[in-house]
């Protein structure tokens, strides 16, 4: 596994980083960056993953299409105006190519709710360079974005099953942007606020 901290220090391990956040309990929205695969790519992910769960015995609650992301980093819960132009104005400086996001695993993680997800080694080490990237320039902004981060796509929830490491057949998704995602809690909805391009104004 190739976890990396926020400034390449040593991170906890993948379970004890994804405990849930209690400051979202009684919250109403989420604000959060991601990378979105595009529709025929969420698609595809969707289908794959239905199999993969299928094939594992996972059951439960499914994300749909238009709702599978890779969060690169938290802005906050129910935050006023100010929070989201700060955060806004730290993507404003983000400068990368268009990059690939590649998983080679599945898992369980370790929450009630049992988030199955998608993870990677090094297929995945552009989107740490770009969650880096973007959390220094948000701590520059007075945020403070958690050390440990370790990628991942959720596709379902089950509490019931819980499935280890498991290596799978490679899936892929190009990423060209990252977006700033409103999610709606308890309602299953997310609206992409704004969205920031890799690669030059030419790619």
């Amino acid at each position: 596994m190739n976890q990396q901290g926020l400034f390449g220090d040593p991170s906890p391990s993948v379970l004890s980083a994804q405990r849930p956040d209690t400051s979202a309990a009684q919250s109403t929205h989420t604000w959060f960056f991601a990378l979105r695969p595009a529709i025929e790519d969420a698609l595809r992910i969707h289908a794959v993953a239905t199999a993969l769960l299928g094939e594992t015995g996972v059951s439960g609650k499914r994300i749909d299409p238009d709702r599978l992301h890779v969060t690169l980093e938290l802005v906050g819960h129910d935050v006023d105006d100010a929070t989201v132009d700060a955060a806004c104005r730290a993507a404003d400086t983000i400068r990368m190519p268009a990059i690939e996001a590649r998983f080679d695993a599945i898992m369980t993680f370790s929450a009630p709710s049992g988030p199955c997800v998608l993870l990677g080694g090094e297929g995945l080490d552009d989107v740490r360079a770009l969650r880096t990237d973007l959390a220094m320039a948000m701590a520059d902004r007075g945020f403070s974005p958690s050390r440990a981060y370790e990628p991942h796509m959720t596709l379902g929830y089950d509490p019931r099953h819980r499935l280890p490491r498991t290596s799978i057949e490679p899936v892929r998704f190009a990423a060209t942007e990252f977006a700033l995602v409103k999610s709606y809690i308890g309602l299953s909805r997310h609206e992409v606020l704004r969205t920031w391009r890799l690669g030059s104004p030419e790619s």
